[in-house]
């Protein structure tokens, strides 16, 4: 309410209490004329929304810094695209001034510490006034992101952690987040650690936010990648508000992480949206395509995680690639052959009562079958990774053709696929069957029974067969998942 509406009314309603009875008739139209002026100004307080402009998608909640009648307020509201004022009742005249930012902000200055995250602030470009004010209101990142994809040959590597330094690095920081603004910052040299804890080849994205520089800057990038350092020295552009610098690295013997590409987006775009990832992984949580672990599926799903020790595991395909696939050309090897299923057999039937006791195989997760038979043989990342080594071109229609297109696969073993079989049993009282589509017809492993053959499971049935030519059978694939 305007200080000009208060002194008017004070005026008006002073005047009254000073006058006698004569004056009764004339007090009571100065104390109507005062309320009219009262509605009058109310009239001019609307109620207000922000339209955004820009990169805010997913944010939910944004804060708004609200100058109203000179006063000025921090607000909190909510939406996606169109935000309201979580308090219904918020009203501001029609000279009002707007900015936003996120995250939520209830101050002009804040203290910040890295590793930072994303900061966006809005600014008003327009507006329109009718029953409601609505402020267009553009949104950009104040920050510059610099994103790592890393990957390696061996497909079971896990990344611990990375650390980033450099003279441009700045690691402390005073920023007015309405105004997108940083004061004050330093820590240049200091080193900036990112947590991973997971696998390299799962594709994500590792993401530093930085106060930007506006001349090029030299880093260091040191990767701890399953117990070892791997390091990247290089000279980024500079980096702007709102840009992002993406580097793909390739860890290498020696130490060193290699470049493989690169490149600059000026105007990156933004996707706010938290993703609910879980705490502690149990079987039956959803692997998703970015790497992530969910308790619930959703369009990102890829896998569900069936063994793990509540950090680390597997997890099988929602279900089948499409189409059918081969080995690959019979003189490709991992150099591990198997020779029999179990010690004595080179076919026959997984826990099949009707079958006879020469067909039957007696399967469990927790036999210990020796490890040079295909049921004791249960690493398929790692053979997976020395046949891609060895591998050179590859068919369209080889197994290996399809891991390069799906980060952190592999292809299993017939001891996996054994496994998967038996969860998929009544008997073994999973939840395993109502988790993904089922299986079908006879599967591919990378289990190798000669120099020219290989392992096929019928998962219909359990059957179990070592003569398949690597260059000729085409059989079904699912792909596993290591996270």
């Amino acid at each position: 309410m305007s200080a000009s509406y208060y002194m008017l009314l004070g005026g008006i309603l002073l005047c009254t209490s000073c006058g006698g009875s004569d004056e009764k008739k004339v007090s009571l139209e100065q104390t109507r004329a005062a309320i009219e002026v009262r509605d009058a100004w109310q009239n001019e307080l609307k109620p207000l929304e922000i339209q955004a402009q820009g990169s805010i998608r997913g944010a939910g909640k944004i804060g708004v810094r609200l100058t109203s009648d000179g006063v000025t307020t921090f607000q909190t509201f909510s939406g996606d695209g169109t935000f309201k004022p979580e308090k219904p009742s918020l009203m501001a005249d029609t000279a009002a001034m707007v900015s936003a930012c996120w995250p939520l902000a209830a101050s002009d200055t804040l203290s910040l510490t890295a590793p930072f995250s994303d900061h966006i602030y809005g600014c008003e470009t327009a507006r329109s006034v009718s029953g409601k004010m609505s402020f267009q209101v553009k949104f950009q990142s104040s920050m510059a992101l610099l994103r790592f994809c890393i990957q390696s040959d061996t497909l079971s590597d896990m990344l611990a952690s990375l650390t980033l330094t450099g003279e441009a690095i700045n690691t402390n920081a005073r920023y007015i987040p309405y105004d997108g603004k940083w004061i004050e910052s330093s820590g240049g040299g200091k080193p900036v650690v990112l947590i991973s804890d997971c696998l390299l080849n799962n594709g994500r994205n590792h993401d530093f936010y930085l106060i930007p520089c506006e001349s090029a800057s030299d880093i260091v990038l040191t990767a701890m990648v399953s117990g070892k350092e791997y390091v990247l020295k290089t000279k980024l552009p500079p980096l702007t508000a709102g840009s992002m610098t993406q580097l793909n690295l390739m860890v290498e013997d020696g130490g060193k992480l290699i470049p493989k590409s690169s490149w600059v987006d000026n105007e990156r775009k933004t996707d706010l949206t938290k993703i609910a990832t879980v705490d502690s992984v149990t079987a039956g949580n959803y692997l998703r395509k970015d790497g992530l672990l969910v308790a619930k599926r959703d369009t990102m799903t890829i896998a569900v995680v069936y063994r793990t020790d509540g950090r680390h595991g597997k997890a099988i395909a929602i279900e089948d690639v499409p189409g059918s696939y081969t080995f690959g050309p019979k003189s490709l090897s991992s150099g591990t052959v198997l020779m029999t299923i179990d010690g004595k057999r080179t076919e026959g039937i997984i826990n099949d009562p009707s079958s006879s006791e020469d067909e039957r195989l007696i399967y469990k997760p927790d036999m210990p079958y020796p490890h040079e038979t295909a049921l004791g043989y249960n690493d398929g990342t790692r053979l997976t990774s020395i046949l891609l080594q060895k591998a050179g071109k590859r068919p369209e229609n080889s197994m290996l053709s399809v891991i390069v297109k799906n980060q952190g696969s592999y292809i299993p073993t017939l001891a996996e696929m054994a496994d998967a079989y038996y969860s998929l049993q009544p008997y073994a009282r999973t939840g395993l069957p109502g988790w993904i589509e089922p299986f079908s017809g006879t599967y591919v492993t990378c289990s190798e029974s000669a120099e020219n053959d290989f392992y096929g499971i019928d998962m219909t049935k359990g059957l179990v067969m070592s003569n398949h030519p690597k260059q000729y059978a085409q059989l079904k694939l699912r792909l596993f998942y290591l996270f």
